[in-house]
């Protein structure tokens, strides 16, 4: 599934980069969605089923090589579509600062 090399969607992140929920980020899964609470601000987002898969897998501390791994098993996406919904998934949480980047 994955290359040696990533594919320009990709170049912003490492295939082995991780990351965690902050502290203050509380989640629920809910059937086939999952809801986040930033309890710092009082802002409630919900995620798709995909999102919030890709969520958990964060959560659990996968690897992003790991999340594209098993989200290409377990959907039938194309590759570069995984990788845009994961990159695009990941520059949003990090932007509303609900997960940071774990140190290499």
């Amino acid at each position: 599934m994955t290359t040696a090399v990533p594919s320009p969607t990709l170049r912003k992140y490492l295939l082995s980069e991780r990351f965690r929920p902050l502290a203050h980020v509380v989640w629920a899964r809910h059937a086939d969605a999952t809801v986040l609470l930033d309890a710092d601000r009082g802002k409630y987002y919900t995620l798709n089923e995909v999102a919030g898969r890709v969520w958990e897998l964060v959560a659990a501390g996968e690897p992003v090589v790991e999340i594209l791994r098993l989200l290409g098993e377990e959907y039938d996406a194309p590759v570069d579509r995984l990788e845009g919904d994961v990159t695009g998934l990941l520059d949003r949480l990090l932007e509303a600062r609900l997960i940071e980047r774990l140190p290499l």
